[in-house]
């Protein structure tokens, strides 16, 4: 079964003070719990302002509690910035307080500001997010848990409280590094796919996933993040969200560490632009009219085997036309995918 969520980003542009930035990300979740949408994804950046949110965790554990049903992830909580040992109490009371409503997305991050603000060697990159997976494993498995070693060690200790879901709530690596891959593959645990990055690739980093699988083992559901906005010019669409996209770009264009510069492609294989990055994704995104939405999520599905689809609604930059979007979504969008799904009738 295909799921559809909405993917939360909290960015300054989105309303004139932070308070109303987050008054707004709730006012999306009420939307989307009452809509039937299945899980929200919030992010995590600091000291910039393309996303006000500086915990991931803190805002996932409010939602999870102005909730009842939908699941709530992080995308991501930047793991280098913390010790994993805490990482993996906090994910197992979130697990616990939420009834199991927790799914724990980490990647590394990679601006340069945040490890040296924050006092973290820049080389923690290198090593996550592997670090911070086996560490939460270990201690969500095991009665006690042992330090990794190295600048991790520490005495056995046991985890209180323990995750109210078998083996902890689930992990979703946002990763496509083969080390990272392979130990994701071998722990079944699914991948989170960036907003930015284009199908094809999406579909080459789960078939080097594939491949790392054990026998016999199918592959998760991989977690797949895309803009998405209705509209009934799909032309004029496409260029609003150009022009947004671009001011939200330029307000993360930060200086990374070395491990992480070049990451954003164009075209020729180069490292892009705000402007060349903000008209791809505009360009890949998903937009139009709800007909032709239903036909850009099948091709995308086709492309990438997705069954699980968050969108990125508020990458419109407006309020109104984001909340319009959510709705349209459910009532529009969602009875052609329905019918999509459906198994044609034999003839009479």
């Amino acid at each position: 079964m295909t799921t559809y969520g909405l993917f939360i980003n909290t960015g300054e542009r989105l309303a004139p003070t932070h308070a109303d930035v987050f008054d707004f990300a709730l006012e999306q979740v009420r939307q989307a719990e009452v809509l039937g949408f299945h899980d929200i994804w919030v992010t995590e950046h600091h000291f910039i302002p393309f996303g006000i949110n500086s915990s991931a965790l803190a805002l996932a554990g409010f939602l999870l509690g102005r909730t009842e049903r939908l699941r709530v992830g992080t995308a991501v909580t930047l793991a280098p910035q913390y010790h994993p040992l805490q990482l993996a109490e906090q994910a197992a009371i979130l697990d616990q307080l939420s009834g199991g409503r927790f799914d724990f997305g980490i990647g590394r991050g990679g601006y340069r500001l945040d490890f040296r603000a924050f006092g973290v060697e820049e080389a923690r990159w290198d090593e996550e997010i592997e670090t911070t997976a086996r560490l939460c494993w270990d201690a969500w498995d095991k009665p006690a848990v042992t330090g990794l070693g190295g600048r991790f060690g520490f005495p056995p200790v046991e985890l209180r409280p323990r995750p109210r879901t078998a083996g902890g709530p689930p992990l979703v690596l946002g990763t496509s590094t083969p080390a990272t891959l392979a130990l994701a593959a071998a722990r079944g645990a699914p991948l989170l796919h960036y907003f930015a990055t284009p199908a094809e690739a999406r579909a080459k980093v789960e078939a080097a996933y594939a491949e790392r699988l054990p026998p016999g083992v199918e592959p998760p559901a991989h977690v797949h993040t895309a803009v998405l906005h209705i509209a009934d010019d799909e032309a004029a669409g496409r260029e609003q969200l150009r022009q947004a996209l671009h001011a939200s770009f330029v307000d993360g264009d930060h200086e990374a560490v070395p491990q992480a510069s070049g990451r954003h492609k164009g075209p020729d294989g180069k490292p892009a632009d705000r402007g060349v990055l903000a008209a791809g994704v505009a360009e890949r995104a998903i937009a139009g009219p709800p007909a032709r939405i239903a036909e850009q999520i099948a091709a995308f599905r086709a492309a990438t085997g997705a069954q699980r689809l968050v969108f990125y609604m508020e990458a419109i930059g407006e309020r109104q036309a984001t909340l319009e979007s959510i709705a349209r979504f459910a009532a529009e969008v969602t009875p052609l995918l329905a019918a999509q799904a459906a198994p044609a009738k034999e003839p009479a």
